[in-house]
């Protein structure tokens, strides 16, 4: 069901930009995201963390989805083991004591991978 709703979000934001620019803006929905989560964590607000790591696996499961092998080949490839390590470091790091600053980390990691989305939409947008 998760990915569906990731789709159907994409495809809605798709229909109205460029495929790129839709990405970067699934991009800062996950930023956004994991930035309240963080904000969350240092609150003590923990179910509402939890929400929001859910929120963003929702999400990394629904780019993981929509990863096309036979026209993306190697960064297809290479996307598919980022989302899902992702995941995984996102649940594996619920349960540890430096939880902020793992999540921190990630939220890097994401903001790295948006803004080379990024330097695409430019590139293809002719400037």
């Amino acid at each position: 069901m998760y990915p569906r709703v990731a789709n159907a979000a994409y495809r809605q934001a798709n229909a109205a930009v460029a495929p790129t620019v839709a990405l970067v803006r699934v991009y800062d929905e996950l930023i956004v995201a994991m930035t309240q989560a963080v904000r969350a964590m240092e609150e003590g607000k923990h179910e509402t963390c939890f929400a929001r790591i859910q929120r963003v696996t929702t999400i990394l499961r629904g780019l993981d989805c929509a990863l096309d092998f036979d026209r993306g080949g190697e960064i297809a490839e290479r996307l598919h083991k980022v989302y899902n390590s992702y995941i995984l470091q996102l649940h594996i790091s619920y349960t540890k004591p430096d939880r902020v600053a793992r999540y921190r980390r990630l939220m890097d990691g994401l903001r790295s991978l948006r803004e080379a989305w990024v330097q695409v939409a430019l590139e293809m947008r002719g400037g």
